[in-house]
Parts: C-alpha cells; structure tokens; sequence
C-alpha cells in the first residue's frame, strides 16, 4: 500500500512539475517553439552550414529538452539555455555596424613621401683673370707697327695680359699654339686668312676682321659688310655680360663719316648677338660662338669665337660705351664658354 502511494505521489509531483513547466513555457513568447525557430534536419552538409550561420547555437525547443529527460529537477529546468533571437537571414557573424557617429579606429598615418633631394647647383667656375694671360696679336706686317696695333696691345697690357705683337703672314695654327687668347686685328690682310688657318685652333679668339668670321663659316658676308655714316649701335641683349649695362642705341663713335663705319657679320643660327647695326637685327655688329657651337655649315667651333665691329683709326674715334663693350668682349672670349 505504502508502494502504491509513494509511486502516486511521485507520479503527481512529475505531473505537477511538468504542467508548471509548460506553464512557464507558455507564458515565455521566446521559449515557444515556432516554425522559423525549429530547427529543420538538413538535407544536405550546405544546407546545415547555412543554419549554423544563422544562429551561434542551435534552438532547441523546450518540449525536445522535456522529453529526452524523464524527471527533470527543478534546477535543471531552470538552468536550461533560452533560445537566442532570430537572426534576420542573410545576416553574418561580423561585428555590427559602428553607428555612424562613433569613432572608427584610427589608420596609421601615411609617412608623407620625403621630398627629393635638390641637385647640387653646378658649381660656378671662376672667372678667368687676365693677368698674366698670354695674348698672340696678330696684324699688319709693316715697320712701325699700326697705330691701332700699338694702342691696342697698350690697352691689352693694362688690362694684365702678356702681348706678342705677330705679323698675319706668318700666322699659322703651330704659331699659335701656347697662348690663352688670339685677337686678329682689324689691320690683318684677309687673304691670309683664306686658307682657314685658324679652323683647327682651339684657342678663344677675337676677330675685329668680318673676313675671319666669314672664312670659318661663321658669318655669310665676306665682302662690303661696313655700314658707314653711322655711330651707334643697338644693344639687343643688355642683360649680358658684354653689354655691361648699357641699353638701347649706344653711340660707340665720337663721329660719323664716309671714311668709316660700324662692320658687321650675318651670323648663324647658334650664335649669340649681343649688338647690331641700329635698325637692322639681320647685322651683328657684336655676337659670338661658344665652344662647341656649330656654324650652319656644320663647322664645329673649337674654342669660342668672338666678332667686334671696329673699322680702321677707331682707337682714336671710339667713345667710353665703345671701349666698355671692347674690354668685355675680350673678357667674356678669354673665359672659353
């Protein structure tokens, strides 16, 4: 009899147990077993790896943990896990979206490219100094010398130079060498020229003789390149070292005259005009070839070659503009550029 009631008794309290558990169930929206949350046996091995990315851990109903424990205590009804909430579909474990207003970890900075390294301005060389410089003059043979010739080896070796007075009928290029500079006088005869003696020398000269640079191919007039009648010249280039500051139309004689006038060469393209005859660019009345240069002949220039305007007796004639632009045209062919 004791046996019939301790098992009503007991059957009563695990009847009792598990209505309170449905009860509980019940009243729990989220332990309700629904169609979305029931978990479908996968067909395939995709199909239930689709599952487990929808929810961490699978839901289990409470009416699958009821029945695969016939007396469930009280504590372990209690314990039992809750479903977690759906999981929208398609939704993936990622971290959720930081709302837009908070902040996002900050990048490492990007080191800002290093600027290249500026190349080293070519050092300047330093200007040539006459003195002691060794000039080979070369003019008119006769006894005396020319008048221009004297003056102009006087103005040379006040300038610091060393001058050597040298007849143009025995110039040739083994005469000249061990000089620092050549000046072909406006004196020296032109046929002695002719022969392109001086194509090969590789010594900075100063032709005051428009044939010389019509013989190296440098100018294209050879014959009646004076214009006389006129005094002055335009400085197209009055930022050069030649031009020595003076701008405009300079008077380079004290006067005009039939008797003479401003010579002039019809240089190349590679040359460089610093002066012409007033109005008329085509006529470089002071120009130069650097070393290296070409004349449109195609005549590489060894050494640069220089071209001034004088004509013969203008020692006594020229005006302070004139002797400036003499002195730089000089210093600016001894440096060799």
């Amino acid at each position: 009899m004791k046996r019939i009631l301790i098992m009503l008794i007991v059957a009563f309290m695990t009847i009792t147990m598990i209505a309170c558990s449905s009860s509980n169930q019940a009243s729990d929206p989220g332990a309700s077993p629904s169609p979305a949350a029931t978990v479908t046996p996968a067909a395939t091995a995709a199909a239930t790896a689709d599952v487990s990315k929808a929810s961490v851990t699978p839901a289990p109903t409470a009416t699958a943990m009821a029945a695969s424990t016939p007396a469930p205590s009280a504590a372990a009804t209690a314990d039992a896990p809750k479903p977690l909430s759906t999981t929208p579909a398609g939704s993936s474990k990622a971290p959720a979206a930081t709302p837009s207003g908070s902040t996002k970890p900050a990048s490492t900075p990007t080191s800002p490219a290093s600027p290249a390294a500026s190349q080293p301005a070519t050092a300047q060389q330093p200007e040539i100094s006459p003195k002691g410089k060794k000039v080979l003059l070369v003019g008119r043979d006769s006894i005396p010398l020319p008048a221009e010739d004297v003056a102009i080896a006087d103005r040379l070796k006040g300038m610091g130079f060393s001058v050597t007075n040298f007849s143009d009928r025995e110039l040739t290029s083994d005469a000249a060498k061990g000089y620092d500079l050549i000046y072909i006088s406006q004196t020296t005869n032109s046929k002695f020229l002719k022969t392109g003696v001086m194509k090969e020398v590789a010594i900075p000269t100063v032709y005051v003789k428009s044939h010389g640079m019509f013989y190296l191919g440098l100018s294209t007039q050879e014959e009646g390149s004076t214009v006389k009648k006129i005094k002055s010249v335009d400085i197209v280039d009055s930022k050069h070292k030649i031009a020595g500051g003076l701008t405009g139309t300079v008077d380079v004689f004290l006067e005009a005259s039939d008797r003479f006038g401003i010579s002039y060469g019809i240089p190349g393209k590679e040359a460089k005009v610093v002066a012409t005859v007033p109005g008329d660019k085509t006529k470089a009345a002071v120009y130069y070839y650097d070393k290296g240069t070409k004349a449109d002949d195609g005549y590489a220039v060894k050494a640069r070659v220089s071209f001034y305007y004088w004509s013969n007796g203008m020692q006594d004639n020229s005006t302070e503009a004139g002797w400036k632009l003499w002195d730089n045209i000089v210093l600016w062919t001894l440096q060799n550029g």
